[in-house]
């Protein structure tokens, strides 16, 4: 079983995001996954658990996304045994999730990442990893600390075999090229997504996380076609915004910050 995170909104926002990327991830794997979805909750039980006004779980002040600090925690829920996926939500999957799940991390190193400074994917091997990141307390708890621990793991990093984590297309002549093997769009503004999400957020009166967000198109011409292509699949798979937000219990206003502006 291959035991993936996913980082997402808590209030509903990133439903098209969650259902292309669990689509794709479906679609194109050879083996069954373990899909979690990390987002913030009201539920005590949870190691996801954050009551900003109990001041108790998790304390999201200054993150950059509703979810930024959950990835370092997955060793930790997974008990410290065997191996983890850890992957932002604005993605889609173009190839086989195993063929990541089933490369072998070097001597010394507990993390596969594209490099040592970007982590928005990455296969932990929990056991070794133990001892060398902060407790799930100390993540919690410190506000900050996940900055720092991002900036101080790059001796724990190799490289992964194949682009699972290609921003925005890169340099590639188009975005069927074989080495590509994730699609993360980067930046929130541009992100496809948004094309389906946001009429339907402003018809149920709801704001994305982000109250500064403004859709714009994609620099390349070849998101938008792939992205169509791939919502409409999904629709037709049964991964619909409904799967993801039907009895969905929000967690309300977030306390994170971007672009130094507050959003709830």
């Amino acid at each position: 079983m291959i035991r993936v995170f996913v980082g997402c909104s808590a209030n509903g926002e990133d439903a098209e995001a969650q259902a292309m990327l669990e689509y794709t991830l479906r679609h194109y794997t050879s083996q069954p996954i373990d899909l979690q979805w990390m987002k913030l909750t009201r539920d005590l039980t949870s190691p996801w658990y954050s009551n900003p006004q109990k001041n108790e779980g998790w304390n999201s002040s200054g993150w950059a996304t509703p979810f930024s600090a959950f990835r370092w925690s997955i060793p930790e829920v997974c008990n410290f045994e065997g191996k983890a996926i850890y992957m932002d939500v604005d993605m889609v999957a173009r190839d086989d999730i195993n063929k990541l799940w089933e490369q072998k991390h070097p001597e010394g190193k507990c993390i596969l990442s594209k490099n040592g400074r970007t982590h928005c994917v990455m296969l932990y091997d929990c056991e070794r990893i133990k001892g060398r990141i902060p407790s799930l307390e100390r993540l919690r708890k410190e506000v900050g600390l996940y900055r720092q621990v991002r900036g101080s793991i790059e001796s724990l990093c190799a490289p992964f075999a194949g682009n699972w984590n290609c921003l925005d297309g890169e340099n590639y002549k188009n975005l069927y090229d074989p080495d590509i093997k994730v699609i993360h769009f980067t930046k929130v503004e541009t992100q496809p997504h948004f094309k389906f999400a946001l009429p339907r957020l402003n018809a149920m009166g709801q704001q994305h996380w982000n109250r500064q967000t403004k859709f714009f198109h994609h620099a390349r011409n070849d998101v938008e076609p792939l992205v169509d292509k791939i919502w409409r699949d999904a629709q037709e798979a049964g991964f619909t915004v409904k799967k993801y937000n039907n009895g969905l219990v929000p967690f309300g206003p977030y306390n994170a910050v971007r672009g130094g502006a507050r959003v709830a």
